[in-house]
């Protein structure tokens, strides 16, 4: 009788360590581990800096088909209305 109830308790007490574990507490192992790479930030130049965007949107590209007599889709992507901020020209672009 005393066999089964110690069997009992620790039964429960592994359910609990198994319940902890799944509610996400992480078990502090004293590992660390080093970065294999060392990455650098890189700046990445679009083009747009000097232009403030109008418009951006997301659509579909479309040419029209004289054979067939009918759009085709051409892709979709974002299209902008960029405005320069010196000269006041504006601009669209599509990326695909």
């Amino acid at each position: 009788m005393i066999m089964a109830s110690n069997e009992a308790e620790s039964k429960e007490e592994g359910e609990e360590q198994v319940t902890k574990v799944a509610a996400g507490e992480d078990e502090d192992t004293g590992a660390q581990v080093a970065p294999i790479v060392r990455l650098e930030g890189v700046v990445v130049t679009t083009g747009e800096e000097e232009e403030d965007v109008l418009l951006d949107l997301k659509a579909k590209l479309y040419r029209f088909d004289k054979e067939g007599n009918q759009w085709k889709e051409r892709g979709v992507g974002t299209v902008k209305l960029l405005k320069h901020k010196e000269t006041g020209k504006v601009k669209s672009s599509m990326l695909l």
